[in-house]
């Protein structure tokens, strides 16, 4: 397609006369027709010009937000890290903490049965006394008659000195035994207790933990959004870089073009500034030869019918 315009493009410069017909009019009028083609062709120029820096602003305010963007983006996965570590940090600790108290509460529950073992031992003992006692009294009698054959005991009162000492002994045994009672019910109460707190405990730490999943499950997703937003902008900064590409190129196939078939010997540009503008010199001379030819061709016309 493009070659067809090409070729239709040089049949139509072929037919153009290639000395116009400002040859037949005065030299004032070919200089005001000269300014005018001048002044139009400047005019084109500036009025790209200011198109262009326009549009280049918009690119660079772009690219500017794009940029500041990302900084935003990257200040925020930073805050992130640190609170996951500070979390982190935090879930070790109640984790250590509650693993303390498991353990407390074993060494606790073992020193309960060690004290509900002696406290067996001990009334097993007391069941024993007693029954050693009653024995005892039981042969009373028989140690009364025994004082009358016994060398060992001269008198009653020995025998009621040995009984205050039995006596004795066994309201030790009695008030060990309710100490140790009293001990292991204080000891009861105070493991109830602790049970108690240490089980409100784990429930308040449990509550914690809960929370802060569903703390870092939406900071997760925050974070989910803010990546799709960073695709995003990437792929439109891509988007934009190819369109400025493809305008390069275009610019540059159309100078080459306009510069090979310009009479006018233009160097060679890379600057694509520089090529918009001889492209716009091209397009301006090559619309002022066409609007010149129409009107020689109106006055032919007209002489024609006159």
């Amino acid at each position: 397609m493009e070659e067809g315009e090409q070729a239709a493009s040089v049949a139509r410069t072929k037919n153009l006369p290639q000395t116009l017909v400002l040859d037949h009019v005065s030299p004032a009028t070919r200089l005001l027709e000269k300014r005018r083609q001048m002044f139009e062709v400047q005019e084109a120029l500036e009025a790209q010009k200011q198109d262009f820096n326009r549009k280049e602003e918009v690119f660079k305010r772009r690219e500017e937000a794009l940029k500041l963007k990302d900084l935003e983006l990257q200040e925020s996965l930073i805050r992130f890290s640190k609170f996951l570590q500070e979390n982190d940090s935090k879930r070790a600790r109640a984790e250590k903490k509650a693993a303390d108290e498991i353990k407390a509460r074993v060494l606790k529950e073992k020193e309960i049965e060690q004290l509900s073992e002696i406290l067996d031992q001990l009334r097993s003992e007391k069941e024993r006394i007693h029954d050693v006692l009653e024995k005892n009294m039981r042969y009373q009698h028989f140690l009364e008659s025994v004082l009358e054959v016994a060398d060992e005991y001269q008198e009653v009162s020995d025998l009621l000195l040995r009984h205050a000492t039995l006596l004795a002994t066994n309201q030790d045994l009695k008030e060990h035994q309710r100490k140790c009672g009293e001990l292991a019910e204080k000891i009861r109460a105070e493991l109830q207790i602790y049970i108690k707190q240490k089980t409100d405990e784990i429930l308040n730490l449990n509550n914690v933990v809960a929370r802060l999943k569903k703390e870092l499950e939406s900071y997760e997703g925050d974070a989910m959004v803010q990546e799709a937003k960073k695709d995003y902008s990437l792929q439109v900064a891509s988007q934009k870089t190819l369109e400025y590409g493809q305008v390069v190129l275009s610019t540059d196939n159309i100078f080459n073009r306009s510069r090979g078939r310009s009479k006018i010997g233009y160097p060679a540009e890379s600057n694509p500034l520089q090529q918009l503008d001889v492209i716009g010199n091209y397009v301006s001379d090559l619309g002022a030869i066409i609007r010149q030819y129409k009107i020689e061709q109106g006055k032919k016309v007209q002489k024609g019918d006159d």
